[in-house]
Order: structure tokens, then sequence, then C-alpha cells
């Protein structure tokens, strides 16, 4: 099978996979928040930010090193899992003694028994079968898609079931027993017997691919925990809490953006890289097909933010409106730094790839600590905003002359697709002004959705914008009749 059609395949079903997953996970998310307070998701936050920083700070990047690796032996599976065992291991002892600092750090007492609880998941993560790499690098998503879904669904679903009862605790609990069905379910689709192995010089040459994406994981979470327990001290947890939930709400068209199709570009990119005509034409897709999934999910969460906070979560969570419009336009901005991400990790150029985090991360702290204490969360969502066009202005200049190519060629059907992406949200606000309750959102997301796709269908080849053409690369059925995109032959 070719790569295009491999690529094809994969990119449906992980679409599939995280089209589903990301409806879930939102209708949770809302249900959650409509039967919990702001200061629950806060206390789960701290927890969140808690594990993450640990585990950014002591990330090796096997899972990518050997994704990207074009030679893996058996020594690389057992050091790789060994690692992250130990890892996982060390991460869990380790806050389950420094939960209480962390508490005081937030100035909240409560979150140290909620960072206890929350320190078991990168243990259960750890023990994964390392194998997973090899069906990412496959692009073998069709049996990687029902997997995660069936994660999701336990974490969502047991997180309801235990709300009412345990608060924030239920939220955490989800995501031990959704890490737990992940990892068992590892084992079956990717046999692996673990064998402990810690060899440095078998391990030496993922390392030396992963140390780049350590500085790059530690960059980012130690600006996310600075900016959580800034709003946590100067504002209160609650203000954490309607953080939390607006960050979430708002990196959603981006996050199904990037992990759908960022997740086939990445092992595609990698098997692309002596072939520059191939390359480029891949680039082109890419960065298409992100604002195709990317832009009617920002406008559509744009025009239904109102009638999320009044009709969804309800009065506890009056003004996340507008923090949520600011946080999805400010990750909307990220959208050129998306496909550089994927194609420099491809690349190997991790050094350059940390340099632009960098950059970001600078910028959005410098941005929060001028504007939070002046705007409150309006000044952290416009903080958001000056980062995301930033990094992408960072982006372009760092990545090779290629995507420069590639970005201007793309401007004219991005002006179409914003377009197109704004007459499917004005169309889902009428129908949630009609629709009463949290119906309307659900009518006015389904109403907006169709709209857009309608447009694409009806008016892309009239207009000679070519969104379709590149989308026929991963899905060859939604190609025009003369053929549809076709990379050079290998």
């Amino acid at each position: 099978m070719s790569d295009e059609k491999r690529a094809g395949k994969a990119l449906l079903w992980k679409g599939m996979q995280l089209g589903v997953s990301k409806v879930l996970y939102l209708v949770g998310t809302l249900v959650l928040g409509h039967l919990l307070a702001p200061k629950e998701f806060g206390l789960v936050a701290i927890a969140t930010v808690a594990i993450t920083t640990v585990m950014a700070a002591t990330e090796t990047g096997m899972t990518n090193a050997l994704v990207q690796s074009q030679v893996r032996e058996q020594a690389h599976y057992d050091v790789a899992w060994t690692v992250g065992f130990l890892r996982g291991l060390i991460v869990c002892l380790g806050l389950l003694l420094a939960a209480p600092l962390v508490a005081r750090l937030f100035g909240e007492e409560r979150a140290a028994s909620m960072v206890r609880l929350m320190a078991f998941l990168p243990l259960i993560s750890s023990a994964a079968s390392p194998r997973m790499a090899d069906l990412i690098r496959e692009l073998q998503f069709s049996k990687i898609a029902p997997v995660a879904l069936a994660a999701v669904i336990v974490e969502i679903g047991l997180s309801i079931a235990l709300a009412t009862r345990l608060g924030g605790v239920a939220i955490i609990l989800g995501k031990l027993a959704g890490a737990a069905t992940a990892t068992t379910t590892s084992y079956v689709l990717a046999p692996h017997r673990p064998r402990f192995r810690p060899s440095y010089s078998s391990a030496q040459q993922l390392l030396a691919f992963g140390r780049w994406l350590f500085a790059i994981s530690v960059t980012a979470v130690s600006s996310d925990l600075f900016i959580k327990v800034l709003i946590a001290r100067r504002l209160s947890v609650s203000d954490l809490g309607l953080f939390s939930m607006s960050d979430k709400l708002g990196e959603v068209p981006t996050q199904a953006a990037n992990e759908s199709i960022g997740a086939v570009a990445f092992p595609l990119y990698a098997r692309l890289r002596g072939d520059s005509a191939r390359m480029q034409s891949a680039i082109r897709a890419h960065l298409i097909g992100l604002m195709f999934f990317l832009f009617p999910a920002t406008a559509l969460i744009i025009a239904l933010a109102r009638p999320i906070e009044t009709q969804v979560l309800g009065p506890s969570w009056t003004g996340i409106s507008w923090l949520i419009v600011l946080f999805v336009l400010g990750y909307l901005f990220e959208v050129a730094f998306n496909v550089v991400y994927f194609l420099l990790q491809a690349l190997g150029a991790g050094a350059r790839l940390f340099v632009i985090e960098l950059i970001q991360y600078i910028i959005l702290i410098v941005a929060v600590i001028l504007l939070a204490g002046r705007f409150g969360l309006i000044g952290v969502g416009a903080a958001r905003i000056i980062t995301g066009i930033s990094v992408s202005v960072a982006a372009v200049i760092a990545a090779p002359a290629m995507y420069r190519t590639m970005l201007l060629q793309v401007l004219r059907p991005a002006g179409v697709l914003v377009v197109w992406a704004t007459l499917a949200g004005i169309s889902a606000r009428s129908c949630a002004g009609v629709v009463p309750g949290a119906a309307g959102v659900v009518a006015g997301t389904l109403i907006g959705g169709a709209v857009f796709v309608g447009l694409v269908w009806v008016a892309d080849e009239r207009l000679r914008t070519g969104v379709r053409e590149c989308l026929s690369l991963f899905f060859p059925v939604v190609g025009r009749k003369s053929g549809g995109l076709s990379l050079p032959a290998p």
C-alpha cells in the first residue's frame, strides 16, 4: 500500500476516533460543569498541573523516538519500557510525598488529597506496551482507534456517574480508569513481554532524539504551572476553575485537528524526508486539512459560547463565554505553527522547535504578568491571543523554505474557508436561539456543521480553491471528478 493510501486510511480512523472522543469529552465536560462548581474544577486543575509538570521534567520522548527512528531492535523496546516504568514509579512516589507542598503552593489545602490520587496516573500509563509505537509509525490507526474510544468512554462514564457523590475526585477516578483501560488493551494490540533492561548503550539513540522533546515539555508545563499558580494565588481557585474550563473548551478545535491530522502527518513526514516533491504536496494537504477542521469548529464554539454558558453550564459559570471566545481565538492563531511542529519533529530538528516553543512561553508568561493583574481572566485570554500570533510568526521564520512556499499557496483557500466557517457559525447561533435549552446547542452544532460541509461540497470546485482536491490526498472519495490530488510516485 502506498504512503498516501496508508495515510488516508489512517486519517479516516484517526479522524473517527478524535471526532467521537472529542464529542464525548466535550459533552462530558459540559455535563460535569453542570454538576460541579468551578472550585471543583480548580482543584482538579491543581492536581493535573502537578502531574504534567513532573512528567515533563522526566520526559524521555521514547515513543516519538521509536516512531522517528529508522532502526528499532528488541533492546530498544525493552529499554523504552524500563525507562518509562521507572519514570512512572518515581513520579508516583514523588508526588505522594510532595502533595502537601503542592497544595501550599496553590494556597488550597484540599488539593493535597487530589494530588495523591492523581499520582497513580503516570504509573498506570507508563506500563503500556512500547510496541504501540510500531502501530503509529505504520499508520495502523484502525487498531488504535477502538481502544482509545473505549478508554474515553470509561473515563467520562465513571466521572459522570460519581460526580454528585464525590465531586472533583470523580474526575480523577475516571482518568485512572481510562488509563488502566488503555494500558491493558495496549498489550492486546501490540504484544510485548516486558523485560527490565536498564541499558544506557541501547537507549542512547532514543535518548538523543528525546532530549529536545524533554526540553520542550519542561518549558511548556513550567509555563502552565506558573500561570495556574498565579491565577490561584492572585485571583482564586474558583477563577482557576473558570480558566481551566474555558481553556479546555477553547482548545478543543485545535487539539482535535492536531491529534487527528497531526498524528498522521508526523509519521508521514518521517517517511517522506528524502523526497522533497512529495513532502511539499503533503505539507499543502496538511495545511488545508488542518484549516478544514479547525476553522468551522472555532466558528461554532464562538457562536455557541453564550448559549453554552447560559443554557448548559448555569449561573455559577457567569462570564465564561467571553473567556471561551478569547481562548479559542488564541489557539486559532497558532495554525501556522501547528504544521511546523510536526514537520520539524519528523525532520529531527528538535533544537529549532525548542527555540520556537521557548519564545512562545516567554511571551505568554510576560503577557499574563502584565495583563492578569489589571484585567483578571480577560487579560489571561488576551495574553493567549498575543502568544498565538507571535508563535506563528516565529514558526514561519524557522520553518524550511518549502513551508513558506506552501503557506502562500493556501492563502486563497484559507480566506474562503473563513467565510464558510463564519456562515456556519451564524447558522449555529440562529438555531440555538430558536431551540431552547441544551438541545439548542446540540442542534446549532449539527446545523452549523452541515452548512459548512455543504458549502465545501457545492462551492469548492466552482471557486477553484482546491480544498476537496487536497482532502482527496487522504480521502479519495471527496476528490473532484477529475481525479483529485496525487503525489508523485516514489
